[in-house]
């Protein structure tokens, strides 16, 4: 063969290479693939998970999932990976059973869930990853860990046990790195979501304050006693964000406080407002991204717009992110200038996306 054939076909062969790169399209056709250097919209990390995603953290750096999966891309997990920019790995030997949280406390990652066991250990629902091993906290709480923060230099966590640390703890209690202490009377009945606003631990649910009779869907700690917030109505509260000064709060509900609202409202310290006119069906996890505030979960449409189960607010309307993803979104974070969601979904946008994916404005 002569020299500039040769060349011509070196050419050609490069060219095709180059093209399935800038195409993000898979050599074997079917769903596009396309790696983590895409510039904008979504792109899969790794092969993703075998199972849904119920959490996300940053921790050292890393990209943390939990949920109940055992594979996260060629690695064999147990309901808790680490992503490191190129491949998945397990921590540990995980948990037995489904993780719900995740929280940052003395520079140790937090998790807690549905589980026992944490690296062959009891752990009794929460435990502690210090970038090797996993350990319990003191002997742990009696029943499912939902939410986790810190709070006033405590862990805070909620869920639906009665008691932490041996002690009584009606739905939510706080460890200080040695013991556990009950919040007051504690909320009677299940929290699904806690955050720290204006000063003040923020739980929901569907709960008693301070053992009354009257159930509420929020209520406020103030470092020494509960107060209920203004959320009359049916429904639930699963998520709870602060954007743009204002707390904000998710779930599947008509109404919060006597204001029409769907499934999304603004509290601004004293009423609640709606978010234009909401989502279709319920939302699940909130984040913040580039000014913007995103919401996640089972719906199809936010304000007057088509949005596949996640949409962006700017404060004045919502907007798509691509075409979203396929199924529910169960949690958002952000790394590295991007938006990681993760949930019960096969494909984000045209990407193949097993139950993770991420995002790029």
């Amino acid at each position: 063969m002569h020299a500039s054939s040769k060349l011509a076909r070196l050419v050609v062969i490069v060219c095709v290479a180059l093209s399935w790169v800038a195409s993000g399209c898979s050599k074997d056709g079917g769903i596009s693939k396309p790696s983590l250097e895409i510039e904008h919209g979504w792109s899969a990390l790794g092969s993703g998970m075998n199972g849904y995603v119920n959490a996300l953290t940053e921790h050292d750096e890393w990209l943390v999932a939990g949920g109940r999966f055992t594979k996260a891309g060629d690695a064999d997990v147990h309901c808790v990976a680490g992503w490191n920019g190129r491949s998945w790995t397990s921590l540990g030997a995980g948990t037995n059973n489904t993780v719900n949280a995740f929280a940052e406390y003395d520079g140790q990652l937090i998790a807690g869930g549905y589980f026992g066991i944490a690296d062959y250990s009891y752990a009794h629902y929460i435990a502690a990853w210090d970038g090797s091993s996993w350990s319990r906290l003191g002997s742990g709480v009696n029943n499912a860990v939902s939410a986790l923060v810190e709070y006033d230099g405590r862990l805070i966590a909620g869920g639906y046990f009665d008691t932490a640390g041996g002690v009584s703890a009606e739905g939510i209690a706080a460890w200080d790195g040695s013991f556990w202490a009950p919040l007051g009377p504690g909320l009677e009945g299940d929290v699904t979501a806690l955050a720290v606003h204006d000063g003040k631990l923020i739980a929901a649910g569907c709960f008693s304050v301070d053992g009354g009779s009257t159930y509420s869907r929020l209520a406020a700690w103030d470092g020494t006693s509960w107060s209920a917030l203004p959320s009359g109505g049916l429904g639930g509260v699963l998520a709870l964000a602060e954007y743009d000064g204002r707390l904000i709060v998710g779930g599947e509900f008509y109404e919060m406080g006597g204001v029409a609202a769907r499934n999304i409202a603004a509290w601004n310290g004293n009423s609640w407002s709606p978010l234009g006119s909401g989502t279709n069906y319920h939302v699940h996890a909130l984040a913040q991204y580039n000014s913007r505030l995103i919401a996640g979960g089972y719906f199809t449409s936010a304000g007057d717009t088509s949005a596949s189960h996640i949409a962006a607010w700017d404060g004045t309307s919502w907007s798509p992110l691509g075409a979203g993803t396929d199924a529910d979104v169960r949690a958002l974070t952000v790394l590295n200038g991007r938006l990681i969601a993760g949930g019960e979904f096969d494909s984000a946008g045209t990407v193949s996306a097993s139950h993770i994916a991420a995002w790029r404005d």
